[in-house]
């Protein structure tokens, strides 16, 4: 059942039996607000959850790693990784970003407007007229990359100028694309240095606490790290990679060991089979002695 209705100052949102507010579209004081029907989560999984409080579960799946679906096309086109990971240890390990020709850098311009990678510069710098960007330094530009989910439920909403800001309420776009630390440039601000105001969604940690990484194919393997292929978003997860490659939902898949190849799903469940006799052994009967 779907409610349309106009909810005044004192009134409350329409229940159920179960006093569960009714889903529909209601007019308020503060504007129209939309009320989803919430279904139960089959496990308490990562996965059925993300279904569970999302009706399009793949189609957002896809559109949320698809920068970074490009960026490994890219690069196993090219044999150039671009990446944004940790600088400090063990974090350094993983790549929070996989960053295609579409990535923003600080000074506000794209990767595709940086200098190319030709296997000996490691900085690429801005080629833009009057920009003073010295190396191309990756900063998030969709609110999925901070964790700030809920700004595009927002009417108002504009990804195409929407930008992080530093602790002093100013944009990286209104602070100096170099030197580092990046002075703020709007008049009146005393800020010295940018100051995220935001974390990672990959790590929890600041973006001051990153670094932008150009590599070659080679380098990565001899690093130890994915490279083609085992590159993709997921790709331990061969059926979440899948929906995230496709937007299509796959309803096999309900918990992320379902996701797993059928070898390592084999070896989870015998692990925790074995965890499992190991905390509940069998028990045994009383020892009688004469």
């Amino acid at each position: 059942q779907q409610s349309n209705a106009v909810i005044r100052k004192d009134d409350v949102f329409p229940t159920d039996k179960n006093g569960n507010i009714i889903p529909g579209t209601y007019k308020t004081p503060a504007g129209e607000v939309r009320i989803k029907k919430i279904e139960p989560a089959k496990h308490y999984d990562v996965i059925s959850l993300a279904r569970a409080m999302n009706d399009d579960f793949a189609a957002k799946t896809k559109k949320l790693f698809s920068p970074e679906v490009d960026a490994v096309r890219e690069a196993i086109g090219s044999g150039v990784y671009i990446a944004w990971r940790p600088t400090e240890k063990p974090w350094d390990q993983q790549d929070c970003q996989r960053l295609s020709s579409n990535a923003r850098c600080f000074c506000g311009h794209l990767l595709s407007q940086h200098q190319n990678f030709d296997g000996k510069r490691a900085f690429l710098k801005c080629k833009q007229n009057g920009c003073v960007c010295q190396a191309f330094n990756f900063v998030p530009s969709r609110p999925e990359e901070v964790g700030e989910f809920w700004l595009r439920k927002r009417r108002d909403f504009d990804e195409a100028v929407y930008r992080v800001k530093c602790k002093c309420k100013h944009t990286h776009e209104e602070h100096a694309a170099y030197p580092a630390p990046y002075r703020c440039k709007t008049p009146g601000c005393g800020c010295s240095g940018f100051t995220s105001a935001f974390v990672c969604a990959a790590c929890d940690k600041p973006w001051n606490q990153h670094q932008t990484v150009t590599e070659t194919e080679a380098e990565r393997r001899t690093a130890g790290r994915q490279v083609g292929e085992a590159w993709m978003p997921f790709s331990e997860l061969p059926g979440l990679s899948n929906i995230a490659l496709t937007g299509v939902d796959n309803p096999d898949i309900e918990t992320l060991a379902d996701a797993l190849p059928p070898e390592a799903r084999e070896r989870l469940m015998a692990q925790q089979q074995q965890l499992q006799h190991h905390s509940h052994p069998a028990l045994q009967g009383p020892s009688c002695k004469r």
